[in-house]
């Protein structure tokens, strides 16, 4: 099995270092809000409503982004910069196919013999993107989404943090992916869960958290395509 491209045990960062780098990422992200906000304000747009704008997924972008630097100064390392086989994406793209059409069949089922229609995320999806032009909802979904959702779940705390009990940290990572999408019954749950898992269990093959991002954009690539 492959290893993490880690540093020696001597030289891994240590817990806390993880946790309190990822705090400097929530901090930035609550700092590049509300200068998004303000940018808003002073522009005359209203603020308050839902909706994206370049500057404030451009932002969000430049917290992730400058994260990762201050990570590397503190040996924090989630990528391997190393050639990928084409084998590799091949598994990826198949386990997220999998996951695409299990989750279309529940999702299939939920509609012809339940009440459910669509998930409270998707209806948010849909306030929050109604005014954004195409180019910025694609860029926004398919492109930021995934490398940011990525980097916190299977980075941050699948790969760092559970590190030596990767398992572990695919179940956690799994239904903390599935809680932040607010299922609101059985069908959004398996919805979100079932992505979150096969993700998860991509990272624990692969130990690429690049093939993590490529099967989460193809799955919002799909999504956006194929509504």
């Amino acid at each position: 099995m492959q290893e993490f491209n880690i540093p020696s045990p001597q030289n891994q960062p240590k817990i806390w270092t993880i946790i309190w780098v990822f705090l400097v990422y929530m901090g930035l992200s609550l700092i590049f809000q509300v200068v998004s906000i303000l940018w808003d304000a002073l522009a005359g747009n209203d603020f308050l409503s839902m909706s994206v704008s370049w500057h404030s997924e451009l932002l969000g972008l430049a917290a992730m982004l400058l994260t990762l630097i201050i990570a590397k100064f503190q040996n924090i390392q989630f990528f391997k910069w190393t050639k990928i086989s084409w084998r590799g994406f091949v598994f990826a793209a198949v386990v997220m196919g999998i996951a695409i059409a299990l989750s279309s069949l529940i999702d299939y089922l939920g509609q012809s013999y339940t009440s459910y229609t669509t998930t409270q995320n998707e209806m948010l999806l849909e306030d929050v993107y109604k005014n954004a032009s195409w180019l910025l909802s694609f860029f926004s979904i398919v492109i930021i989404a995934p490398f940011v959702e990525e980097i916190i779940f299977r980075g941050f705390l699948m790969q760092q943090l559970f590190r030596n009990r990767l398992w572990l940290g695919w179940i956690v990572s799994s239904l903390l992916f599935c809680a932040v999408h607010v299922p609101t019954d059985w069908v959004s749950f398996l919805l979100y869960l079932i992505p979150g898992i096969a993700l998860g269990g991509i990272l624990y093959k692969t130990k690429r958290l690049e093939l993590t991002i490529f099967a989460h954009f193809l799955n919002n690539f799909i999504a956006f395509i194929w509504p």
